[in-house]
């Protein structure tokens, strides 16, 4: 009997997919959405999979699944982390300079509406851009991955087990074993 097909491939083509969901700017604001873009490529990982599969290759698990998609998070993760730096060091940091012009807005208007004290709108403003500049060190750069590592893992088999559910052959009435009785 055939063996299932290979993983690596689809969890890294999968994985690509995410990462730049992930690290791209604008298209990042898909995984607001309770990571739906992660979750989303954990099932384009499982479509992929399951397409490979021939008549004469055993179904396929739900454990495939799950190792499919901590291995597609893992791929992930490295690409998100590696299109991370590169955007920025091409780019600049286009997220956190949007970001920075979004709190420069509410920070103008509660200096002028009163509700902060400048001194304390400052203090903020400060503190905010002293954390995105730790940010862009290698222990920053550090930190990002290993939050990769354990946010994409997770909502990737999420994402393949949806898929698995989605996608694995339905059973007919003569598929159920019936009671003996």
């Amino acid at each position: 009997m055939p063996e299932k097909p290979d993983k690596i491939r689809v969890a890294l083509i999968s994985g690509a997919a995410i990462g730049a969901v992930w690290a791209i700017p604008g298209l990042n604001l898909i995984n607001c959405c309770c990571c739906a873009g992660v979750i989303l490529g954990g099932v384009l990982a499982v479509y992929l999979y399951k397409q490979e599969f021939h008549p004469d290759t055993p179904p396929m698990e739900s454990s495939d699944a799950a190792v499919l998609g901590i291995m597609t998070g893992i791929a992930a993760a490295v690409v998100a982390t590696t299109l991370n730096l590169l955007i920025s060091f091409l780019f600049g940091d286009v997220t956190a300079e949007f970001a920075m012009s979004l709190l420069d807005g509410i920070f103008e208007k509660m200096e002028s509406e009163g509700t902060l004290p400048p001194e304390t709108v400052d203090q903020l403003r400060s503190e905010i851009e002293q954390s995105l500049a730790q940010s862009k060190t290698a222990i920053g750069v550090l930190m990002d991955l290993i939050t990769n590592l354990i946010v994409n893992p997770l909502f990737a088999t999420l994402g393949a087990l949806i898929g698995y559910s989605m996608f694995k052959p339905k059973r007919t009435i003569g598929d159920v074993p019936q009671p003996q009785g």
